[in-house]
C-alpha cells in the first residue's frame, strides 16, 4: 500500500572544481540503500516553515523558485534543504550581514558545530536558534534546480525539489554516520562512469539525471548554473520489459511511451515488451533503463528527438530564463485542448 506522498528537499553542493559531494546511504536504509545521493531529506512544515526569516537572507533571493502545494512560497523548502545538509553532512551555510559575506563552514571551521549538529538532528526546532540578527542563514545560497516526484509504482513515495549550491572555498563534510555509509566528492563524469564499471555503483535515476546536466556545465557562476533550473515536476514512469527481466525503463516527459495524461500523478508499475519500447525513426525517446542487480547500475539515459516536440520540456538546455520556462509550460498545459481541437 501506497503511503502519503511526503516534502523533501536536496542539496547539490558543488565547488569550483566542479565536483559534487554524493553521500552513501546505508544497506539497511528503508528507502534507496546503498545508493549515493545528494545529501537531503523530508521537510518538516511546521518547523521548517515557523523558522525566523529574520534569521535569513530570504529577501535577497531572486525570482519565484520552485513552490509546492502547502506552501505559500519555497522558504519552507530552502530552509528544510539547509537544515538536512546541515545534518547529514556537516555543512551549515551562513551570511554575514556585517560584511555580507557567504560562507559554507562545517566543524573543521568551528568545533562547536559539532555539538549543535547533534541538538539540531535530535529536534529540528533548535536549527534557528544557531543563528542571529548578524549571522544569519543563507537560504539565497540554495538555486532552485528541478522537481521529481518518486513513480507510483513506489510504496514510499516524496516530492522532492532539488537545489544546487556553488561554492568557493574547499568544505570537508562529516557525515552522518547514523544514516549514511560513506561520503564522495567527484566530478559527475566520474559518477556516471563508476555507475556502469566492473564494481558498479548505485545511481538512482534523479541522481543520475541531474549529473548528466551538471555535466553539462563547464562553471561555477550562479547566473549560469540558475539558467538551468527546471520548475517542471518529474513523474517518472517505469515499465517492466517481460524480453529482458532484470532491466527496468523509467520513462519520463516527452518519450513516446510516456502517458501524458497521467503526468503529474503518475502510473502503476507496467510491463511492456521490447517490441512496445522500439521507437520508430522520428519519435520522441526520453527514458532511462537500469539494471536490477544491483539496484540503480549499468544506468543508460536516452534522450533523442526532444526537440521535435510540441510541447518541449527544456531539461537540457538552457535557453528561457525561469520565470520565461514556468509561463511557457503552463501556457502550453492550457492551449493544449485547442491545439487538440485543430488536429
Amino acid at each position: 500500500m501506497t503511503s502519503a506522498i511526503k516534502i523533501a528537499a536536496t542539496v547539490i553542493l558543488r565547488n569550483e572544481a566542479r565536483e559534487v559531494l554524493m553521500l552513501k546511504r546505508g544497506a539497511t536504509a528503508k528507502f534507496m540503500p546503498n545508493s549515493l545521493v545528494f545529501p537531503g531529506g523530508i521537510v518538516e512544515p511546521a518547523i521548517d516553515a515557523a523558522f525566523p526569516e529574520s534569521k535569513t537572507n530570504y529577501e535577497e533571493k531572486d525570482g519565484d523558485g520552485i513552490c509546492l502545494n502547502g506552501f505559500k512560497n519555497d522558504f519552507p523548502l530552502r530552509v528544510g534543504a539547509a537544515r538536512e545538509l546541515f545534518e547529514e553532512a556537516g555543512v551549515l551555510l551562513v551570511f554575514d550581514s556585517n560584511i555580507r559575506e557567504c560562507k559554507a563552514i562545517t566543524p573543521e571551521h568551528d568545533k562547536n558545530l559539532n555539538e549543535w549538529r547533534k541538538k539540531v538532528c535530535g529536534d529540528p526546532i533548535k536549527f534557528s536558534q544557531l543563528f542571529g540578527s548578524s549571522l544569519k542563514l543563507d537560504v539565497d545560497a540554495l538555486i532552485p534546480w528541478s522537481n521529481w516526484l518518486t513513480p507510483a509504482s513506489y510504496t514510499r513515495r516524496f516530492d522532492t525539489v532539488f537545489f544546487v549550491v556553488p561554492i568557493t572555498e574547499n568544505v570537508t563534510e562529516e557525515f552522518c554516520e547514523r544514516e549514511m555509509a560513506g561520503a564522495t566528492w567527484d566530478i559527475p563524469s566520474h559518477f556516471i562512469e563508476r555507475n556502469n564499471g566492473k564494481e558498479p555503483i548505485s545511481l538512482p535515476p534523479p541522481q543520475f539525471y541531474e549529473l548528466c546536466r551538471l555535466r553539462l556545465m563547464h562553471c561555477n557562476e550562479r547566473e549560469s548554473l540558475a539558467k538551468m533550473s527546471n520548475s517542471f515536476k518529474i513523474v517518472p514512469q517505469v515499465v517492466l520489459n517481460s524480453d529482458t527481466p532484470g532491466i527496468r525503463t523509467t520513462l519520463l516527459p516527452g518519450d513516446f511511451c510516456f502517458d501524458w495524461s497521467k503526468r503529474f500523478e503518475g502510473t502503476p508499475l507496467k510491463t511492456f515488451t521490447t517490441k512496445d519500447l522500439i521507437p520508430t525513426e522520428n519519435v520522441s525517446i526520453h527514458r532511462i533503463t537500469f539494471s536490477e542487480d544491483p539496484l540503480y547500475s549499468q544506468i543508460n539515459l536516452e534522450v533523442k528527438n526532444v526537440d521535435r516536440l510540441s510541447n518541449k520540456i527544456h531539461l537540457f538546455h538552457h535557453n528561457e530564463t525561469f520565470t520565461e520556462e514556468r509561463q511557457r509550460i503552463l501556457d502550453e498545459i492550457l492551449n493544449e485542448p485547442k491545439r487538440r481541437e485543430k488536429h
